[in-house]
């Protein structure tokens, strides 16, 4: 009775409905919205499953039951199971499941949209699935749909009707058989009274052979048309065929139903490696034989990812180990999880909210994969990365397809690195990640292209992050990582996840290879590789682990506008003093290691290939100490085809720049001078003070001729970093700060390198700042003590330091080219550099060394109160030169001492500009006077002098300032013929002939030539004698002025004292005690001499 109710309750909806013109399907809709599964009368299903009241429970005991029972079960009762499973297909059904249990996951209730087709959405979705009941309702779902649900699509769709109204819904009698094949007979027989397009579709079906169909061949069928269209060269449903399909699944033109069927054959694939006919067949014995399905029972499903990880961790050992066969098809299979995302459970679940956030519009096609991995490098803007259970995921889908092995595994990186690989690693052997490597090495070069090089380092961010992902590495240093760095000794462990592995092999192992203390601790291969990768990985901070997940704060925060290659290490290197502390020791480790190895410095490496191998050849090739490679490129940064290439040099400049920060940036100096650094200089915090602190006690013990202090190898490396300091004003700090102002005063346009602005503020010395003068003369100190860091100097003087002074010691290189600048292939812009040294030598006694050591003692006898009551930073302005003077004349001065002032009076006689004083109070003079045509800076006839000596005698000397000068000049040659070298030249013979025995000073040759010149016996050279008679007259004319001047002096002093008073009742006393006395004495003699005549 309750059975026909039913059926009657049903038929009255049914006409309601009809009459109403509602379709089948509507039909279905519209039945109480409870979707219950009527089972009456069905026999032993029945009182097997009325047991529960869940529609679901019941169709899954109905149709499990209808394949047990041998006795076929009513056509009416199978046609309502058919009915209920067609009705999971719907989306109201679907909604009515699924809408409760699913309320937490937003993803699924997206897909229950009227225009979603529901199962479809539900089905891909569902790994992304967390909630549980979602997951089992979606499963148990899953399970009862038509085995075959999306190659009947349309079929259910244009036949439902039709099989409602003839009760056509059969059951197949084996869940292997495709589900409609019963129900496609029942129609079949019935084939006049069907409408139109269930007619057409029941013919496509036939068409593909349905009925005979095997269910793991649906994908041909689906991908009938697809077939004739992509691979018609293939045969039909043969395995090429699959493959085949796979390689175009996709391509924009592929039928939407193709794709899914094989999407869905390849997701059933991941779960059961069983499902792939090719692995099974192929790997088989290989398999067995490594015991790949270890602590499996046979019926379990073995997911392929503990089957790639297995065979791939023997392969590693020996490749040869696994048959070809089987690693073709582990090749296809890696290359399955790399084009589809959806194929990973893991994946899909752990990035479903970043796939949502930063990929929702990419496709499919290994570009999400991408697309997750460039997500999870740091950014160069602020923005959020990617989660961190996303990106384990991404780091085990990494390590399961194995990109690093074979590049070609990954479409994406297939694509576009083919035209590289084709082009520049085209004699490379596959495999073993040697193609891999070679694109690695071609980065930043011309043949690389953008695609190629973001898709190779997204791969490859990760690939760092596990050294056994990189075959030749794992390969060479297998036995180091376990001996040394306590690496687990199997490759790959399916138990464990790949960030809990061995997460710092890699560093550990790059200390062996580059601390020179564990050198030779790893066998060469290992620590050859090691070298390799850090070459190849210091593109990018990215490839760097250690620095990028300690420092992704500070790259975030501080460098997300540098986004070159290795331009993240440079901005962290600038800033290094503002990084937090763990980031701030990480790079100043690294930057140690980069000073020595120029290999880890990417952007020189990149900007500067070509000088290298030009310029640097053998520092490349011999490789005796690993930063000769940096030395010879600071050495030729101003060479032309370096400064052609701005890049290159400014990279150069960077390195110098930043080992400025830290003296243990550049190895040599850190070995050379570290022991003398904490001796000496504990507080200094930068490298250039530590410079200063060091050349002060070179510059002292060479002055004081003392045993230098600092040994020679220390003594080089602060030569070579004074050097390059004054080659570039930015690279002494104290010099850029103290003179910025200055420099845009007075240099704006002149380039900071090449010495160019250094040069430049000295000659505009007498306007700088107090500060500006103080950093200057510092650095000139430097140069005249040590003259091998006078870059101007040394570049100038280059060609004439090799001709003349190639067997000199550098330090003294100015002094011997001193002596050889009057020579006619002298070069002449050298000799102006010379000239304008021996200026500032005769400003200050402390830019000349000879004059300091010579004249120690003398200075402190005789100049001490000038020194005294002078700031001890600044130049003297000659003052003690004067005072030296002064003592010449009187000769007071030590022979030492008189011989090396003799030398700077000849100079400066040749030369007036060397002399400071007589150029600035005789300027008006020089410049009417005796102003000589087309005269120079190097211009050494003395004729200017003598032009000042004549003009003294003949009275044209209208500043008495000039005249003092010009008769102490007199004065001084009087002292030695040496100051006069004019009146020296002109005697040469005779002062060979007749006075080579007396020695220098205290006027001897003068007089023994004016003792010549009387006697009538011997007679001098005419020129002598004539030029000998010029210089007397002269003494004469200074020795009458010096006397008038002794009286005039002495009068206004006495009107200029305010005790003149006092000092005139004195004079006046005193003169008249003395008349007094001479009467009185008078007197005396004349009484006397009266006596004397009685």
């Amino acid at each position: 009775m309750l059975t026909r109710y039913m059926l009657f309750d049903v038929l009255c909806i049914l006409i309601a409905c009809l009459l109403n013109g509602a379709t089948a399907a509507q039909i279905i809709k519209a039945r109480q919205g409870s979707y219950n599964l009527d089972i009456s009368g069905c026999g032993p299903i029945e009182k097997k499953c009325q047991v529960s009241e869940d529609s679901l429970e019941i169709l899954s005991c109905a149709l499990n039951n209808s394949h047990i029972i041998k006795s076929q079960v009513p056509f009416t009762c199978q046609h309502r199971i058919w009915s209920h499973q067609a009705e999971l297909l719907d989306n109201n059904l679907l909604d009515y499941k699924l809408r409760e249990s699913c309320q937490d996951e937003p993803t699924i209730l997206e897909c229950l949209k009227p225009e979603e087709y529901a199962i479809d959405c539900v089905l891909k979705k569902k790994p992304i699935v967390k909630n549980r009941i979602c997951w089992r309702m979606i499963n148990k779902i899953e399970s009862l749909i038509f085995n075959d649900w999306q190659l009947i699509n349309n079929f259910l769709k244009s036949c439902f009707d039709d099989i409602q109204a003839h009760t056509c819904g059969r059951i197949p009698p084996d869940s292997r058989i495709l589900s409609q094949t019963q129900t496609l007979k029942c129609l079949q027989g019935k084939e006049l009274h069907l409408k139109p397009e269930c007619q057409s579709e029941i013919a496509v079906l036939n068409e593909l052979k349905y009925s005979s169909l095997a269910l793991d061949k649906i994908v041909f069928a689906a991908c009938h048309v697809d077939q004739s269209i992509f691979c018609p060269d293939e045969v039909p449903a043969s395995w090429r065929m699959y493959k085949c399909l796979l390689h175009h699944k996709y391509e924009n033109s592929m039928s939407k139903t193709c794709q899914d069927l094989l999407f869905y054959d390849q997701r059933s694939v991941i779960m059961n490696y069983k499902m792939s006919k090719g692995m099974v067949k192929s790997c088989k014995e290989d398999i067995r034989k490594y015991r790949c399905r270890k602590g499996i029972v046979e019926d379990k499903d073995v997911r392929l990812a503990q089957i790639l990880l297995c065979l791939e961790n023997v392969s590693r050992d020996d490749a040869s180990k696994i048959s070809q066969n089987c690693l073709d098809e582990m090749n296809d299979h890696r290359r399955m999880l790399m084009n589809d995302y959806r194929l990973s459970p893991e994946l899909m679940q752990n990035c479903a909210n970043d796939i949502t956030n930063f990929c929702k519009s990419v496709e499919t096609g290994g570009k999400t994969i991408h697309c997750l991995m460039d997500h999870a490098r740091p950014r160069k803007r602020k923005e959020k990365r990617i989660s961190i259970a996303c990106q384990k995921s991404l780091e085990l889908l990494v390590q399961e397809a194995d990109p690093g092995e074979d590049w070609r595994v990954d479409p994406i990186l297939r694509n576009a690195c083919k035209p590289v690989v084709d082009k520049a690693c085209r004699k490379v052997i596959g495999g073993s990640g040697r193609v891999m490597s070679c694109l690695m090495e071609r980065l930043g070069t011309d043949l690389m292209n953008p695609d190629c090089e973001n898709a190779l380092l997204q791969i490859q961010y990760f690939i760092s992050r596990d050294f056994k992902l990189d075959p030749q590495l794992y390969k060479a240093c297998r036995y180091d990582a376990v001996t040394n760095c306590k690496a687990k000794l199997q490759w790959a462990d399916a138990s464990e996840h790949q960030s809990d592995k061995d997460p710092l092999i890699l560093p550990c192992l790059y200390n062996f290879a580059y601390n020179s203390k564990h050198r030779g601790i790893l066998q060469p291969a290992c620590e050859q590789q090691v070298k390799r990768v850090m070459r190849q990985r210091a593109v990018s901070v990215d490839l760097l682990p250690e620095i990028e997940d300690t420092c992704i704060d500070n790259l975030a925060n501080l460098c997300f506008e540098n986004t070159g290659k290795g331009e993240e290490i440079q901005c962290l290197q600038n800033k290094i003093r503002v990084l937090s502390p763990k980031c701030k020791e990480i790079v100043t480790n690294f930057t140690e290691t980069q000073s020595g190895h120029i290999e880890l410095n990417a952007v020189v490496n990149s900007n500067c290939r070509l000088p290298i191998e030009r310029l640097c050849s053998t520092e490349l090739k011999s490789k005796k100490e690993e930063d000769d490679v940096l030395e010879c490129l600071i050495l030729h940064k101003n060479n032309p085809e370096i400064k052609s290439k701005p890049k290159c040099r400014a990279a150069i400049e960077h390195e110098q720049l930043i080992s400025l920060k830290n003296y243990r940036f550049t190895r040599k100096f850190k070995y050379a001078c570290r022991s003398y650094v904490v001796k000496f200089c504990p507080r200094a915090q930068t490298k250039s003070q530590v410079v200063t602190c060091l050349s002060e006690i070179v510059r002292n013990d060479t002055i004081n001729k003392r045993k230098h202090t600092i040994f020679k190898d220390c003594r080089q490396q602060l030569r070579s970093q004074l050097f390059q300091q004054n080659e570039n004003i930015d690279l002494d700090p104290e010099l850029s700060v103290a003179c910025k102002e200055d420099l845009s005063l007075y240099c704006p346009n002149v380039p900071h390198g090449e010495s160019a602005a250094l040069e430049c503020l000295q000659t505009a010395s007498g306007k700088l700042s107090k500060a500006c003068k103080r950093a200057i003369f510092i650095v000139r100190k430097q140069e005249f003590t040590d003259n091998a860091i006078d870059y101007h100097l040394i570049t100038s003087c280059n060609h004439m330091i090799d001709m003349y002074c190639h067997n000199i010691e550098s330090t003294k290189v100015l002094d011997c080219l001193k002596t050889h600048r009057q020579k006619s292939d002298f070069d002449e812009n050298c000799n102006i550099v010379i000239v304008n040294r021996m200026i500032e030598q005769n400003s200050d006694y402390r830019f000349n060394n000879n004059l300091q050591s010579f004249c120690n003692y003398d200075i402190r006898t005789f100049c001490s109160k000038i020194i005294a009551n002078e700031p001890q930073d600044v130049e003297l302005q000659g003052k003690v030169l004067q005072c030296l003077k002064v003592k010449f004349k009187e000769n007071k001065l030590t022979t030492a001492c008189e011989n090396e002032l003799a030398n700077v009076l000849k100079e400066q006689a040749l030369n007036y500009r060397l002399d400071p004083l007589l150029g600035k109070l005789c300027n008006a003079e020089i410049q009417t006077i005796c102003a000589v045509p087309n005269d120079s800076i190097t211009n050494s006839d003395g004729q200017v002098q003598e032009c000042l000596k004549t003009a003294l005698l003949e009275h044209r000397i209208v500043s008495a300032e000039c005249a003092r000068e010009v008769v102490q000049i007199i004065e001084e040659t009087e002292i030695d013929i040496e100051a006069d070298p004019l009146l020296e030249r002109a005697c040469a013979l005779d002062l060979l002939k007749y006075c080579k025995d007396l020695q220098h000073g205290a006027g001897r040759r003068l007089k023994c030539l004016k003792i010549i010149l009387n006697d009538g016996t011997r007679k001098l050279e005419p020129e002598c004698a004539k030029e000998l008679s010029s210089r007397l007259e002269m003494y004469r004319y200074v020795a009458a002025v010096n006397e008038i001047e002794g009286l005039s002096d002495m009068y206004n002093k006495l009107s200029s004292s305010p005790s003149k008073k006092y000092i005139l009742v004195v004079m006046i006393s005193m003169t008249g005690l003395i008349f007094i006395m001479g009467l009185y004495c008078g007197c005396l003699t004349k009484r006397s001499m009266y006596v004397r005549k009685k």
